[in-house]
């Protein structure tokens, strides 16, 4: 590999599930990360961490499944976040189903927690797809965000101490999903569509301006997480879904796909530079992006890793923000993969 070498033992299993992730200073959230992978697949964890001081590489190369990988010292995150997802799947993923989540996400498919995860891959094998399009679902608790502190000493998991998300609600208020412009598809075809909504984009994106009766029948119409993914939303979806949700904080991820060697990602695996064919099923990532308080919203903002020089976090440490609980009426407590309906689906007829 050009940009990464390997920090401990090589424990990467052929037969096992890839779930390929970044890592830096996350050894808070590790634990319960690993745990939730481990229930539902068998996994082995190729994992880059970006040079951690908390002990996040030493408790990584401890564990049976996961194998380390460290960046050269000429490699960065800012400019090589994909290019260390890319090698590493080029040399052990490729023409494998592969799960692709940040540390503070967990994977939630069609059928959990009954159902086996080979028999979601199965079905997405037998539909011909080669991507399942994931919505990050951001989760909370009813405590100001500068408390969303994990752990908390209570022994709870982190889906006990963040259970609340933004329900399925109507446009404005609720989860869409919209066509991509023909510009974004030229350059990165992979996904046709986009998620927005949630505590994310109800914290810090206003409400779409100039959404005039014809523009809001679109998105009530063409834009609701019910409609097929790979249907033409038409010019004039198109035209409402640049002009309304310029801006607007994506929730999309191509959470597993089966890889092909050479295709990267345009940064995080939000969209990628080769055309995929995308299932209709829709599965999530339940995102805990609050785990550290006001402290590690403070160490976001001021390492500006994150999306758009993390200017996100540094909004949040304006104003009263930080010192509210993001739960409203539109929230719902999370107690398992059933409380998702409406927001994930199966493949169709299967």
């Amino acid at each position: 590999m050009q940009r990464l070498v390997r920090y401990g033992e090589d424990r990467h299993d052929a037969t096992a599930l890839p779930v390929v992730a970044l890592a830096h200073n996350e050894v808070n959230i590790l634990a319960d990360f690993l745990d939730h992978y481990r229930r539902i697949c068998r996994p082995t964890f190729l994992i880059v961490d970006d040079r951690s001081t908390d002990g996040t590489s030493e408790f990584l190369a401890a564990q049976p499944d996961v194998t380390v990988f460290h960046p050269k010292p000429d490699s960065h995150f800012g400019t090589d976040k994909a290019e260390w997802r890319g090698e590493i799947m080029d040399a052990l993923c490729t023409g494998r189903w592969s799960l692709v989540p940040d540390l503070d996400e967990h994977f939630v498919y069609p059928g959990m927690p009954g159902r086996e995860i080979g028999s979601y891959l199965s079905e997405l094998d037998a539909e011909g797809a080669e991507v399942v399009l994931t919505l990050m679902i951001d989760m909370y608790g009813d405590l100001p965000l500068s408390d969303h502190v994990y752990p908390d000493g209570s022994g709870r998991s982190l889906a006990e101490c963040f259970p609340f998300f933004d329900a399925p609600a109507g446009f404005p208020d609720g989860y869409i999903m919209r066509p991509v412009t023909p510009k974004v598809l030229a350059k990165h075809p992979s996904p046709p569509v986009i998620f927005n909504g949630g505590a994310r984009h109800r914290l810090f994106y206003p409400k779409p301006k100039g959404a005039g009766p014809l523009a809001t029948w679109v998105v009530r119409n063409r834009f609701g997480l019910d409609r097929p993914v790979n249907a033409d939303a038409g010019w004039l979806g198109r035209k409402v879904s640049r002009k309304l949700f310029s801006g607007s904080l994506n929730c999309t991820k191509l959470g597993l796909l089966r890889w092909k060697r050479g295709m990267r990602f345009a940064g995080g695996p939000h969209k990628a530079d080769t055309a995929l064919r995308c299932s209709e099923s829709i599965a999530a990532f339940l995102h805990y992006p609050l785990t550290r308080g006001r402290k590690g919203v403070e160490y976001i903002a001021q390492r500006g890793q994150h999306a758009d020089g993390s200017e996100h976090y540094k909004r949040l440490l304006k104003g009263g923000t930080l010192e509210q609980s993001p739960v409203f009426g539109g929230s719902k407590r999370y107690t398992g993969p059933e409380d998702l309906a409406g927001l994930i689906r199966g493949v169709p007829g299967r």
